[in-house]
């Protein structure tokens, strides 16, 4: 385990950065400024979920690992797919359409996603 040595509060300051990755991720893909609102606050509702320590309570550092590993597998699968999501931002952009996902685009990115995922998991 890379963080073996991570403290609660180490943990906490990995959540805010991972925190501040997953929004700057999101908001690279928003289009409008309604979206860019909602990309802003991604972060702040997984925060709420994950964070909350009314339902942990024990100020254990496990809610905030899983924090870290879910929003930075999320922004590494937005750098991952970075061509194919510029594409569609530029049809977007063009006024027209963004191309429908293939079934086999939806299981490599579905894949790529839980593959990251536990790789965090087992690094982290």
């Amino acid at each position: 385990m890379l963080t073996s040595s991570f403290s609660p509060v180490h943990w906490w300051i990995a959540a805010a950065v991972s925190g501040i990755a997953l929004a700057v991720a999101a908001h690279s893909m928003a289009t409008t400024k309604k979206g860019k609102l909602l990309s802003a606050s991604l972060p702040l509702v997984a925060a709420v979920v994950f964070l909350n320590p009314a339902a942990h309570g024990d100020g254990e550092a496990i809610p905030a690992m899983l924090y870290v590993a879910v929003t930075l597998s999320l922004a590494a699968t937005r750098v991952i797919f970075f061509k194919h999501i510029r594409h569609q931002l530029d049809l977007k952009r063009s006024g027209r359409p963004m191309e429908e996902m293939t079934g086999a685009q939806v299981a490599i990115f579905l894949l790529t996603l839980i593959a990251i995922i536990a790789a965090m998991a087992a690094f982290l």
